[in-house]
């Protein structure tokens, strides 16, 4: 554990949005001093619960390049404890203390960089591709990203219309594939498990 203060700040919730039945969005205020982060890196949030400390490591879906606001999004996890809390109770204008982002799930962008970045996430794992994908559409105008998405169902895609609006501003350099466990009738995409075989009818797109 890191004990200095220097690795700690306090964040002011902006706003809370509800990106699914259970999952949301935080949006923190700019924070009193800079904050520096890579996409793909984490914040750590702590909580008094019942008189102890609970901390728990929420990956930023913003981008260190686009958003004035920093945020993370946090999916409510079967008997997860903090989980709950943060999708149930915490409302814009709290203050949560929390540990500056870390993490080496980082991507370095390359301006002059011509790539291709295949991603693939199923559920709350899209939050750091989410800050990737802004990322790099801003910094490398020469490359491309392709989404796998994999969810339960419709109702469970967290940033759907945010991925609808990139791939709309970034067309053709965005390219968000869908994949559903229970997909409804009139679903265009894909539906059933991420296998082997639909991974080839992926590649082969």
């Amino acid at each position: 554990p890191i004990s200095s203060s220097a690795h700690y700040l306090e964040l002011t919730v902006q706003e809370v949005v509800r990106e699914t039945k259970d999952a949301v969005s935080l949006v923190f205020a700019a924070p009193d001093r800079p904050m520096t982060y890579k996409s793909g890196q984490f914040l750590t949030l702590i909580f008094q619960i019942d008189g102890k400390e609970v901390r728990r490591a929420y990956s930023l879906c913003s981008s260190p390049v686009t958003d004035v606001n920093p945020a993370v999004a946090v999916k409510r996890v079967e008997r997860g404890q903090v989980s709950s809390l943060v999708v149930d109770t915490v409302k814009a204008g709290q203050r949560i203390r929390v540990m500056e982002p870390t993490g080496n799930f980082t991507i370095q962008p390359e301006p002059e960089g011509k790539r291709h970045f295949v991603m693939f996430a199923g559920g709350s794992g899209i939050t750091p591709m989410m800050s990737h994908i802004k990322t790099m559409l801003s910094q490398e105008p020469g490359s491309i990203c392709s989404l796998v998405y994999c969810n339960r169902d419709e109702h469970s895609i967290i940033f759907r219309s945010a991925l609808d609006q990139l791939q709309v501003r970034f067309e053709g350099r965005l390219h968000v594939i869908h994949v559903l466990d229970q997909a409804p009738m009139n679903w265009q995409g894909y539906s059933g498990l991420l296998n082997a075989e639909l991974l080839q009818k992926l590649f082969e797109r």
